[in-house]
This record gives C-alpha cells, structure tokens and sequence, in this order.
C-alpha cells in the first residue's frame, strides 16, 4: 500500500497553497534569523509566507480569470517594496537582500501555481544557502586575493562561456574524439584543481599534515608525494607523519578511477570496484597503523604552497595528453594489438592516471567486448603511477621513509598484478 495514498484526495489548490506556504516559511526562517538583531525589520517569519500565497494566487487568478492579473500585482508588490526600501534608507539601511528575497518568493508562489513546483522548490534551496551564508561570503571575499578572484572569473567563463558553445562532433579515426568531451575534461581537471586549492587555503593548512595529504590528493597524489618525500628529508621527525600523509592521499586514486570509470562507462567501473577497494583498504590499514604507532610531534613543518589557483596550463595539458593517448591507444591497438594498448597504459599512468581511465571507458563504451582489456589496461597504469610515485619519494626523502611506502605500495602493487593475471 502506498502511504501516501492519501495525498490524492487533497485537491491541487490544497496541495500548492501548503507548498507556497512552506516555501514562504522556508525563507522567512531564514530571514527572521539573519535580522533578529533588527528592530524593526522589513519581513520576516510571518510576512514571507503570506507572499508567496499573494503570488500563488496570483497564478491561479491569471490563469483562471485574467493574465492581466501578473502585471497588476508584479507592479503593485514592487511599489510596495520600493517604498519599504526608501523608508529603510531614511534609517541608514542600505542593504537590498531582504526586498529581493520578497520579490523572489512572490514569484516563487507564481511558479508553484503554474504546477513548476520541484523548480520552486530547487530555487529555493539555493537561496536559502546564499542567505544563510552571509558570513561565510564575507569572510572568504576579505581573504581572496586579487589573483584568486582573476582565477574564479576565468573559471565561470570556461564554464559556463566556453564549454556550452563548443560544438558536439566527433572527429579522429573512427570519431574516436570529441570536442566537447575534451572541454568536459578540461573543466573537470579545472574543477578539481580549484576546489583543492580552496580546500588547502580555507580547510587551514596548519591544521594537520594527514588533512592537507587528503585534500591534496584531489588533484595530485604524486605532487604531494614529491612535496612529502622532500619535507621528510628536512625533517626527520616527522617521517612517518609524512610516509601516512603519502598513502592517504594516494588513496584518493583509487576513489577516482572508481567514479571516473562509472561516469563514462558503468561496467568498467564494477569490474575495477573490487582491486581499488582492496588497494583502498589496504593503504587505509597502513594509514591507521603508521598512526597509531607514531610518537612523533604533530607540529607541522612549514606549510605546503598553494600554487596557482586555477592552473589552466596543466588542464589544457591534460586535454592535450587526453587527445594524444587517445590516438596512441587506437594506433597502439591498430598495429600492436592488446599488448600496444598495455604499453599506452603503462606509460600514461605515470604522467597521470585519470586520462587513461577516460580513455579506456570509452574504449569499453564504444565496443562491449573491450571492457576486460579496458580493465587490464587501468590497472597497468594504477600500477605504474604506484611505482612512480614510490620512486621519487624515497629517492628525495630520508631513507627512514622507504620501509613504509615499500611495504603499503609494493602491496598495493601486488593485488593490482595478481587482479591482471586473474581477469
């Protein structure tokens, strides 16, 4: 029996009223907690509500009597609000979100009318969130730099500017390419990139080595393996701080290939889910251990730096390198055939991991049989960045690392193998 059976006899103009009447609440929680220190305020916990149900009868009477009613009421609420505003303005307050928040939930109530009731109800979510975060703004636009506030408008112009204008063709040896899948990745790397970087400057590096590793692995493991190898040598105290740091966040690959591989093609996904959980166990049991057995200062040392906050170079690198291993794994196939695609995956997975497990999810999507190989040829490239990033943190870091990453990552590199020879 569906409990919500009921919910059938209550009729539509029921139904919408309640909506608009919880929409209105929503914000005018919101609003009359933001501005409880506000005696008097303009609207509130009460006033809210009973705009939304003004525009949501306002639909309902443009609809059934006249359309002349939207602009006789849009008109009336606005003169309403700008006369608030100017009374508001006598007394020093300058502010303009409260009379846009009325403006919004009067055509909110008209939008819950008009039956666009999960659209109502998606704005309002996100408006709440901007309201509500006052604080939190202000606090983050008084540390941007100049710099980082260039990096945030270039981002919404690839974003929102350049990707949706790029056209959906296909080009290559059987279309094997797309240009608005290049500019999908680009933006993806572009994202990851500038979330890790704000997470590293708002998350406070100095709140712990383990935390900046994790949040560093979003967007490159082997950096903060390079950075981490190096810093252990400077300071030996904190070697096995910095050994778990770089098996925490390599564990973030194994997360990524997972989710990546999903999004492009879902049975290559399933195929790697059990390797990449093993591995992710495997180095979160070595984490726990390392941590559990250090005696070491948790001070920090020194602070890890930031670089670039949007690094549009890398993402376009990445885009490029995503192009060239794409033709590298079709001629490689071509003319060498399986053994050629396990080479592509051995040399891509050094330089990076993610552009061969786009690559070989789509190789798996365009032909069902590929997805064995496909997986083969992602845990050759986990493999070989494994190798790699154990390579340059014990030769730049202090010799009393290498016993941890050996061990963690020889194993990791041991149930990748025994996976490849098992499929």
């Amino acid at each position: 029996m569906d409990p919500f059976e009921w919910l059938q006899f209550i009729p539509p103009f029921i139904k919408g009223l309640i909506t608009a009447t919880g929409i209105g609440l929503v914000i005018g929680l919101e609003r009359e907690h933001s501005m409880q220190t506000e005696k008097p305020h303009l609207a509130g916990f009460r006033t809210f509500p009973l705009i939304c149900i003004f525009g949501f009868l306002t639909g309902i009477l443009a609809h059934d009597v006249s359309i002349a009613m939207l602009p006789a009421a849009t008109a009336g609420l606005l003169l309403l609000v700008a006369v608030a505003y100017y009374v508001q303005t006598q007394h020093g307050k300058l502010g303009l979100t409260t009379e846009f928040a009325i403006i919004l939930v009067f055509f909110l109530g008209i939008m819950v009318a008009y039956g666009q009731v999960n659209n109502a109800l998606a704005v309002v979510v996100i408006a709440t969130l901007l309201l509500s975060l006052k604080d939190e703004f202000h606090s983050f636009v008084a540390r941007i730099t100049e710099q980082e506030l260039l990096a945030f408008v270039k981002f919404f112009v690839i974003a929102l500017l350049i990707l949706p204008n790029l056209p959906d063709k296909a080009f290559g040896p059987e279309d094997i390419l797309n240009y608005r899948d290049i500019g999908w990745i680009i933006v993806i790397v572009s994202t990851l990139s500038f979330i890790g970087y704000l997470l590293l400057k708002f998350g406070g590096m100095q709140q712990g080595i383990l935390i900046t590793a994790l949040l560093g692995g979003l967007f490159s493991s082997t950096m903060v393996a390079w950075i981490f190898g190096a810093r252990s040598r400077e300071s030996p105290g904190l070697v096995k701080t910095f050994a778990a740091g770089i098996l925490l966040s390599s564990t973030i690959m194994y997360v990524r290939v997972v989710a990546l591989s999903a999004l492009f093609n879902l049975d290559l996904a399933l195929k790697l889910a059990i390797p990449c959980g093993i591995m992710l166990l495997v180095s979160l049991f070595a984490v726990w251990r390392i941590t559990q057995k250090d005696g070491e200062s948790k001070k920090e040392s020194g602070e890890i730096p930031l670089g670039n906050p949007l690094d549009l170079k890398n993402a376009v690198f990445f885009g490029m390198l995503y192009i060239a291993i794409g033709y590298f794994l079709y001629y490689s196939q071509l003319w060498m055939g399986t053994s050629g695609a396990y080479l592509t995956g051995l040399v891509s997975g050094v330089a990076d991991i993610d552009a061969i497990t786009i690559n070989s999810a789509h190789m798996a999507a365009r032909d069902s049989a590929m997805v064995k190989e496909a997986t083969k040829i992602v845990l050759v490239a986990m493999m070989s960045n494994t190798v790699f990033k154990t390579t340059i943190a014990t030769l730049r870091g202090d010799p009393k690392i290498r016993p941890y990453l050996l061990t963690t990552f020889g194993a990791v590199v041991v149930v990748g193998l025994v996976w490849f020879l098992l499929l």
